[in-house]
């Protein structure tokens, strides 16, 4: 009985979908994808992602792809199209945290990401964000 439990659990575990959801300040979400990604999550996570900004009325997203295990090619091109449906409702995506293996990945499958602004990781994708919204992280201690 209770192997049928954690089975049921693992399975119920492997459909959610991979991502978490934060708001950074008024304007800015953050958005932690993790794991293993394919075709039907990462369309799980436009769709959620839509969403989201619509509710909250973001004005940039931070997409960190730092704990993304492995992607394929199909999945290279569904990122593109999740910036691309974020940029048609007004949302500023930033990128960060893409590492070497799925940089090949997407070198490999064509992607390009020259619409979008990437860095390296959250740190940097932060201090854009505030960049393009006019703001500015200061430290109060020195003041």
């Amino acid at each position: 009985m209770s192997t049928d439990k954690v089975a049921l659990s693992r399975k119920h575990l492997g459909g959610e979908v991979p991502m978490m959801a934060t708001e950074i300040t008024e304007d800015c979400l953050y958005i932690g994808v993790f794991g293993s990604i394919d075709s039907g999550r990462m369309a799980q996570i436009t769709h959620q992602l839509t969403e989201k900004c619509e509710a909250s009325q973001a004005a940039v997203v931070i997409v960190d792809l730092a704990n993304v295990e492995a992607i394929d090619t199909a999945v290279s091109t569904h990122l593109i199209r999740l910036g691309q449906v974020l940029q048609l409702i007004g949302v500023v995506v930033i990128f960060c945290g893409i590492r070497g293996n799925l940089a090949r990945t997407m070198v490999a499958a064509g992607v390009e990401f020259d619409t979008f602004c990437i860095v390296r990781d959250l740190k940097s994708a932060l201090k854009k964000s505030y960049s393009m919204m006019g703001q500015e992280l200061v430290d109060v201690a020195r003041s």
